[in-house]
């Protein structure tokens, strides 16, 4: 009998599996024959989870685990969307209590590259005169109807017509499961049965197709770590199915991402990000291990070593995180939402199995162990000791995703000061309207190794700050000692500018106007705009500067002055 895989690996990629595998396990039912949300709410069960599951499934290959490794695929297959000339054709559903995206309203095809784009700014006017006209003519204000709760009204009619993305489906979920599906085919195909691989075959066909279809039309741009699966895909199953079409589309998209990313010396779309760059190191490992041709093997070869160049660049081993300013990012911490710490692990070794702390993105880590790691040598040393204060500075062509194609590409400029115990992050040129993009940040840590972060963010009040938001415009610079930020506000919407300031033992009367006194750090504050508010939380304090329309002032400014 064959040696199981994870007998086959090193002492880290082994830990890295049992310690995943332990965790879902826990998660999985037997019943459904899929993996409870882990992410999200308990209850349901997500299917691009267990895909990860089944693949870890195989990888340890314990008793009973190849058995269940099929139970599992076939039921993720069966979540698939199976409609040809509908946007969400062949991605699946990300959850098995969602409701199939409506159909037969949206000819996609036949419009032109940013129907999302345009599709969502005549959504706003729309909703702007609706609500107009029932505030003229309908009773509903009369009975207390807001404006907010007349647009959240209007746009539930619309989403009941036309299926809008990542609300009545997720488009990448294509990339994501097909990725899995790759490896598995790859690796296992001597393990499972015929059925299963036909029925993966078949799956694999509407996936890729899909995910080309959308590629091609351009109404939903990828961000990078999509494009990145996206190429995977087309070309491993390009050359499974002889399909020479896909296999010439997924060259030519190789070639025109390498030329994208050495344009600027080897940087993303998506760039300075913990969330993402984790996906992207584990995709670039697929390339490695089971790209086809040699010229795409060599692509993948320079671009991974090229990111993790990037990554040594801004990255602190002392504080052993990246430093902002994030292009994207749900987290300011390494290992929050990331899966950079697992990568660390697997290149740094015995010592730093801290780094592989459980989170929303442990269930790769079995994926990862199996795909392993590659840094060149000239970065190792950045992620064993910090390697001196420096000013660095990046340039990237940005993707807004939801903006009109012909002007969503921006020249932007990511600097960082990289000290001993802080380092601070300030974006320029971003015109992103997604609240990923984190255009200041300062990371600290004190004498006695507490970590603390500031970041600025911006929600619509009442609202969150992992929205899209129009009208909203960020410039900052940095020194050692200072940031420097504007912000433009032209919107009509209410909107909170704010510090939010994360770590132990924030006092509210230590944050005054003009002086935040924190552990470890101290910050003078000059600031344009409205007396702050703060909300004080367990664990951190927001200091809230809010824009009111018609009332204050559409521009803010801030120079923060940094003191030890």
């Amino acid at each position: 009998m064959t040696q199981p895989m994870v007998k086959k690996m090193s002492k880290e990629q082994q830990h890295l599996v049992h310690q995943s595998m332990i965790m879902m396990d826990r998660f999985y039912d037997d019943e459904f024959a899929l993996l409870r949300s882990f992410e999200d709410d308990a209850s349901e069960h997500g299917t691009r989870g267990s895909a990860h599951y089944a693949l870890g499934l195989l990888i340890r290959q314990e008793p009973g685990d190849v058995e269940r490794a099929v139970r599992v695929f076939h039921k993720v297959f069966d979540y698939q969307y199976d409609a040809p000339e509908e946007i969400y054709h062949g991605t699946f559903a990300t959850q098995t209590n969602e409701e199939h995206p409506p159909a037969g309203h949206y000819a996609w095809k036949s419009f032109a590259p940013g129907t999302a784009y345009f599709l969502e700014r005549t959504f706003e006017k729309v909703s702007a005169q609706f609500i107009h006209n029932l505030q003229q003519e309908n009773d509903l204000m009369k009975e207390g109807a807001d404006a907010k709760q007349l647009k959240e009204l209007f746009y539930a009619s619309v989403n009941a017509v036309l299926p809008p993305v990542w609300i009545s489906y997720d488009p990448n979920w294509r990339e994501f499961i097909a990725c899995v599906c790759a490896i598995a085919t790859a690796e296992f195909a001597a393990l499972l049965p015929d059925t299963l691989i036909r029925r993966m075959d078949e799956a694999m066909e509407r996936a890729v197709q899909g995910s080309v279809d959308r590629r091609r039309s351009d109404v939903i741009p990828m961000n990078t770590n999509i494009e990145l699966m996206h190429i995977f895909i087309t070309h491993y199953y390009g050359h499974r199915f002889q399909r020479m079409d896909w296999i010439q589309h997924a060259d030519a998209q190789a070639e025109s991402l390498l030329q994208e990313f050495e344009q600027f010396g080897g940087t993303f779309a998506e760039f300075n990000t913990t969330t993402y760059y984790g996906v992207d190191l584990a995709v670039l490992g697929m390339f490695r291990k089971y790209a086809v041709t040699e010229r795409m093997t060599e692509i993948a070869h320079s671009i991974e070593h090229g990111l993790w160049n990037n990554i040594a660049l801004y990255y602190n081993a002392n504080l052993e995180n990246l430093s902002g300013p994030f292009a994207r990012a749900y987290d300011m911490e390494m290992r929050e939402h990331s899966s950079i710490g697992v990568f660390l692990y697997l290149l740094l070794g015995e010592g730093y199995e801290y780094l592989t702390g459980m989170n929303c993105e442990s269930g790769h880590d079995p994926m990862i162990a199996l795909l392993g790691v590659d840094v060149p040598e000239e970065a190792v040393p950045y992620f064993k000791a910090h390697q001196g204060d420096r000013l660095v500075q990046k340039q990237f062509m940005e993707l807004c995703e939801r903006n009109d194609p012909k002007a969503n590409r921006n020249l932007c400029t990511a600097s960082a000061w990289i000290g001993e115990r802080r380092m601070m992050g300030a974006m320029s040129g971003s015109r992103n309207t997604n609240g990923q993009m984190h255009p200041a940040t300062i990371h600290w840590q004190t004498e006695t190794g507490e970590r603390y972060y500031l970041r600025l963010v911006r929600r619509e009040t009442g609202g969150d700050w992992n929205s899209h938001l129009r009208g909203i415009t960020f410039e900052a610079e940095v020194t050692p000692e200072t940031l420097h930020i504007e912000v433009q506000l032209d919107t009509a919407e209410e909107i909170e500018v704010y510090f939010e300031i994360k770590g132990p033992h924030l006092h509210l009367q230590h944050l005054q106007p003009t002086r935040w006194t924190l552990p470890g750090l101290t910050c003078s504050v000059k600031a344009e705009a409205p007396a702050p508010a703060v909300l004080m939380y367990t664990d951190y304090a927001e200091i809230i500067y809010r824009y009111v329309p018609g009332v204050t002032e559409n521009r803010m400014k801030f120079e923060l002055e940094i003191s030890e």
